[in-house]
């Protein structure tokens, strides 16, 4: 995702900062805010720092004691930011921040607008109110992406809505013939092979990342550039640039990619409790699938259920 910026007082402000600042505001914490946008507490503390040097002044201050036992709030500088910061209105249009998924494209159709950032990216901006609908998979990590959620404290601002499973695995170029997971494995060490990494706070950058520290794999060569979905991961292989990256099997098929699974994992669909009327049709067209059979899917009886 290309690094945007806000103009304010004439110099250029990163996104980041503004997410942050909304965090910060609402949770009263700036090691929170890190948490939920997934990026270490030093390069939150870096940003607001960055942003406080270039306009000369302050955005947040600590409290300590009272009630709170401390915590962190927003200067009047930091607040002014904030308040400058406004999305167009969604104009009738459900925001949807997502991991990238072909079905979940397929179900928003032309009545959404949809971008794909990540899951944990996603939620994010679900918490700052830049979107109203996420798309997760974060069951490999966590055992369920309710599990990720509770462990975020924010079911009282979202709801999770069940959605379907999905093979996911490596995908890699025909060239290198008809491999078994230990002759691939075994090439990924001996650093013969070179990956394209998802981008960070993307499931599949997560359950990669975890997958490969389980076979004994540290720093696997890889291209510099990321993939921010799986067609990305598809195109960097069959032009050469990677031998091979993590990719649903949907999308190995779809590419025409030798595909090896490594897990299978749940899908599920996130939003926002004061946007779950916007929601309504997005729901239905979930339930819809039901009975469905697509290749590299699982489809329960249980999809479009909220789940609690």
């Amino acid at each position: 995702m290309p690094n945007a910026t806000v103009r304010f007082r004439d110099v250029d402000i990163k996104v980041e900062v503004i997410e942050l600042l909304s965090l910060v505001k609402k949770y009263g914490s700036l090691s929170k805010a890190a948490k939920l946008l997934n990026i270490p507490y030093s390069t939150a503390f870096r940003l607001i720092r960055e942003a406080e040097a270039t306009l000369s002044e302050a955005l947040i201050e600590g409290v300590r004691g009272g009630s709170r036992g401390g915590y962190s709030r927003l200067t009047r500088l930091g607040e002014e930011l904030l308040l400058t910061f406004k999305d167009d209105e969604f104009k009738g249009r459900l925001i949807v921040a997502s991991s990238h998924d072909e079905l979940l494209s397929n179900l928003v159709g032309d009545y959404a607008s949809i971008t794909w950032v990540g899951s944990v990216n996603g939620l994010s901006m679900l918490l700052v109110n830049r979107a109203q609908v996420a798309g997760i998979h974060l069951s490999s990590a966590y055992g369920s992406n309710l599990n990720f959620l509770k462990s975020l404290g924010v079911l009282d601002e979202v709801t999770l809505v069940r959605g379907y499973g999905r093979v996911i695995g490596i995908g890699y170029r025909h060239s290198l013939g008809k491999l078994n997971l230990r002759d691939l494995v075994g090439k990924i060490k001996r650093g013969r092979l070179v990956m394209i990494k998802r981008n960070p706070g993307s499931g599949t950058r997560i359950l990669s990342e975890a997958w490969l520290r389980e076979m004994g794999v540290s720093n696997p060569p890889a291209i510099s550039k990321v993939a921010w979905t799986h067609d990305d991961v598809a195109k960097a292989i069959l032009n050469g640039e990677a031998d091979y990256g993590f990719i649903t099997q949907y999308h190995a098929d779809k590419w025409g990619l030798e595909f090896i699974e490594v897990a299978k994992e749940d899908f599920d669909v996130v939003v926002r409790r004061d946007s779950m009327n916007e929601a309504e049709g997005l729901i239905y067209s979930l339930k819809g699938l039901r009975g469905l059979n697509i290749r590299g899917y699982i489809i329960g009886k249980d999809i479009g259920q909220v789940i609690e």
